[in-house]
């Protein structure tokens, strides 16, 4: 994990992971036995 970002109006923690691809993603919360609610694929942008 990256980052993590708490949306507290949702009360939802959101976490940001640098993978080659989604299904890297699934694949370790999978072998975590953790599910996951929505995993999306963002952009992110230098500043």
């Amino acid at each position: 994990m990256d980052k993590a970002y708490i949306d507290e109006t949702k009360g939802q923690a959101i976490c940001c992971w640098d993978a080659p691809d989604q299904k890297s993603v699934e694949d370790l919360f999978a072998k975590a036995q953790v599910e996951t609610e929505s995993i999306r694929l963002v952009v992110e942008y230098p500043t």
